[in-house]
């Protein structure tokens, strides 16, 4: 399994499973611990271990939540200067 914040050059990729609801935000290998914990900090848990680490989102959340909390990371990784991508599919109109 590639890493595909480390395939499209970015720092972090916000998008959701194929076929499930479960949404990942996958950070670049070797990210800095305070990319990883302002991740813990915005909703998302983290999982892996040493190099390969990755955060999902509670699967209890209901797609508003989802696409508010996507949208809250997103703009709050990119004000911190990080290059963020958010998955368009995760972003609920109103």
């Amino acid at each position: 399994m590639s890493n595909q914040a480390d395939d499209n050059g970015i720092d972090v990729l916000i998008y959701p499973r194929y076929g499930g609801p479960v949404v990942f935000a996958v950070s670049r290998t070797g990210a800095p611990a305070i990319l990883l914990n302002l991740l813990d900090t915005l909703g998302f848990t983290r999982h892996g271990e040493a190099i390969y680490v990755w955060h999902e989102l509670p699967e209890a959340l209901d797609a508003a939540e989802v696409s508010r909390t996507c949208l809250r990371a997103h703009k709050a990784l990119t004000a911190a200067g990080y290059d963020a991508h958010l998955d368009d599919r995760l972003v609920r109109q109103p």
